[in-house]
């Protein structure tokens, strides 16, 4: 937790420039990944909460560095087809630390577009539980990307309200089965890319 604080801290630095904005974003978004065990192809759990968190530094006329921080948490998907004569319930989560670039396409005296786009580690967990028991529940790290675009509106000089979509990706990683799981499917692991789709309402602070 101190080392967050100090990466914030350190982005947002006023020694590094005139201008830095903390924005909080909440919204919802869609898993794009699918598994697919004997059955069916499913998608990693269903359309759930998000929220952002980003420190970001203006550098120069219109652009920003930083860092963000975010979470995704997806409602359970239940389907019969996934596994044969089972009920299989399929959720997935994502936690991500990203370094952020951002840049102002369109400014007026309170409105502006902009697109935002960020590298950093993300962390995927899948999760898979039947009538027969649990049939995957692990946790993975890598490499993550995430892009996007949003609309800010300067309500003062200090304060912010906006919406934001961003595309979240990482590489495909294999998820390996429990015990049951693999005597239940015959599978030694599932694999998904675990990539999300996100629309929020944002709420930020310029200083």
């Amino acid at each position: 937790m101190k080392k967050l604080l100090t990466v914030i801290l350190f982005v947002s630095a006023p020694a590094f420039g005139t201008t830095n904005q903390l924005d909080f974003m909440w919204g919802r978004c869609s898993p794009l990944g699918s598994v697919q065990a004997q059955g069916s192809t499913e998608q990693d759990g269903l359309r759930g909460s998000c929220w952002n968190a980003d420190a970001l530094h203006h550098v120069s006329d219109r652009f920003y560095i930083g860092m963000g921080f975010g979470q995704f948490r997806s409602a359970d998907n239940n389907s019969t087809t996934f596994m044969a004569n089972s009920i299989a319930t399929i959720s997935s989560r994502k936690t991500s630390t990203l370094l952020l670039g951002r840049m102002d396409l369109t400014t007026t005296s309170h409105f502006v577009t902009y697109a935002i786009a960020g590298l950093g580690w993300v962390q995927n967990s899948l999760t898979v539980n039947s009538d027969q028991g649990t049939i995957v529940d692990q946790s993975r790290s890598t490499f993550g990307f995430s892009g996007g675009l949003g609309f800010d509106v300067l309500v003062t000089q200090a304060l912010v309200i906006g919406i934001e979509t961003r595309y979240d990706g990482s590489p495909a990683q294999h998820f390996g089965m429990t015990a049951a799981g693999a005597a239940a499917t015959g599978q030694t692991d599932l694999r998904t890319s675990a990539d999300l789709f996100s629309v929020g309402l944002k709420a930020g602070i310029k200083y």
